[in-house]
């Protein structure tokens, strides 16, 4: 899978307002500062949905990418933040854009659906840590 497509990198990258300091900047703060600009838009009824989305995105490839127990999701959301992503930044007229609110929207939606998220991920990487944690010596190859 391309990621930088799936997180909308490209667009972020060739977005005409992008300065040239702006082309060493971190990918997720360009990602964010792309998609605050189309939620500004309002082409949506909820707010922040790209922002949302992308901040999902890569909390989906965190929980791939950890080799912290996935299960407790207060440690991952926790590493998540301090390691993956970025929750601020100033925008080009200097103002403080923050998006802890939707974050901890994202936190308390899969809070609430741990299961179905869960089921989703299974794959080789939670099938392993299943059986792993059930003390069977099979392992799958990932």
């Amino acid at each position: 899978m391309n990621r930088h497509i799936d997180y909308g990198f490209s667009w972020a990258l060739n977005d005409n307002d992008m300065k040239n300091h702006e082309i060493n900047d971190l990918k997720i703060f360009r990602q964010l500062k792309y998609f605050h600009k189309r939620d500004r838009e309002k082409k949506y009824s909820i707010k922040n949905v790209f922002v949302k989305a992308c901040y999902l995105h890569h909390l989906l490839d965190y929980f791939r990418e950890t080799h912290l127990n996935i299960y407790d999701m207060e440690l991952i959301f926790k590493n998540f933040l301090h390691n993956k992503v970025i929750v601020e930044f100033n925008n080009d007229k200097g103002n403080l854009i923050n998006f802890q609110k939707d974050i901890d929207d994202l936190f308390k939606l899969l809070r609430e659906n741990k299961l179905e998220l869960y089921e989703d991920l299974k794959g080789n990487y939670l099938s392993t840590l299943e059986k792993d944690q059930k003390g069977n010596d099979e392992k799958l190859l990932l």
